[in-house]
């Protein structure tokens, strides 16, 4: 009974934790995969078709990724092809910073997602807004890193500064 109601209690808290360790945990382990040899050959082959086809194979850098055409390239050039362009850019931006935002509904494990998102959200600010503010991937990294400054909508700043003018 102890035993039972325990698991009732913290279930509702450690169960998102626990989904998203899975999904982290398979995510990386066909990151890594696919940078091997065999990985690349039957990503490239069998896998991912549709996926590959319309988003990867038709760049360089997902060429890259998947043949062993050249070096390896980086997560900013794959993200900055897979990202949309105007006016969607506005939807991935508040999409960004509502992910970020999200760890205000785990007041204290939220936190511990930020550290995790973080250099995520610095690698989509880079990839989409490096061009009209440099210093904005830092302060975005910061904002997420820092406790309780989750709030700053940092992406949508950088569409605001993209769109209206202000530049670096």
């Amino acid at each position: 009974p102890i035993m039972m109601g325990t698991l009732l209690v913290f279930m509702p808290v450690a169960l998102p934790f626990f989904i998203i360790a899975i999904t982290s945990i398979v995510a990386s382990g066909l990151v890594m995969y696919s940078s091997t040899r065999h990985g690349r050959e039957h990503i490239g082959g069998t896998v991912f078709i549709p996926f590959a086809d319309s988003l990867l194979l038709s760049s360089k850098a997902g060429q890259r990724l998947i043949y062993q055409t050249g070096p390896r390239p980086t997560p900013v050039s794959l993200v900055r092809h897979i990202l949309p362009t105007d006016p969607n850019s506005l939807w991935v931006s508040l999409a960004i910073d509502f992910v970020g935002s999200s760890s205000y509904l785990l007041p204290v494990v939220g936190e511990l997602f930020d550290v995790i998102w973080a250099p995520i959200q610095f690698i989509l600010v880079m990839a989409m807004y490096d061009s009209v503010h440099s210093n904005l991937k830092y302060v975005s990294l910061v904002e997420e890193l820092m406790p309780f400054t989750d709030i700053v909508p940092t992406a949508t700043i950088g569409w605001i500064m993209e769109h209206y003018g202000v530049h670096s």
